[in-house]
């Protein structure tokens, strides 16, 4: 009965490790995704402040485009 319990110990400890291990896998690649996402958000602000004109221009031709239109 001590080895069956000693088993059942060694494999209750095993599956809690795994358990462990995952948890700690999906906390990496949320982290990951994390640095991904402020990344990209300082790149399109760094392109919307570069390229303000230029996007500004283009709205007020669609606009006058739009208005001439009606």
């Amino acid at each position: 009965m001590v080895r069956k319990l000693s088993s059942l110990n060694q494999k209750a400890g095993l599956a809690a490790w795994n358990f462990i291990r995952r948890a700690e896998k999906g906390q990496a690649l949320s982290e990951y995704g994390v640095i991904i996402g402020v990344v990209v958000g300082v790149i399109v602000v760094a392109v919307v402040i570069t390229f303000r004109n230029e996007i500004v221009a283009a709205f007020r031709d669609a606009t006058n485009a739009l208005r001439s239109a009606r």
